[in-house]
């Protein structure tokens, strides 16, 4: 399975920095009372988000996760 592209390869950056995917999201998992991590490289800027479970955290499952698309 390969990554959603728009038509003919363009790109659609609506605030001018970030582009827009054309895929077609649907909601598997919500999780609550985590500890969310937003980490950023120094050198080249790249972002990383990661996520850790609280004693209180809660899980709401609405379907299995299928798998990841390859990077091209």
């Amino acid at each position: 399975m390969k990554r959603c592209r728009h038509p003919g390869g363009i790109t659609i950056k609506p605030d001018g920095i970030n582009e827009l995917l054309p895929c077609l999201m649907e909601d598997k998992e919500i999780h609550r009372n985590v500890t969310v991590t937003v980490s950023q490289c120094s050198v080249c800027g790249h972002i990383e988000i990661s996520w850790e479970r609280q004693e209180d955290t809660e899980d709401e499952i609405f379907g299995k996760l299928g798998p990841e698309p390859e990077d091209d």
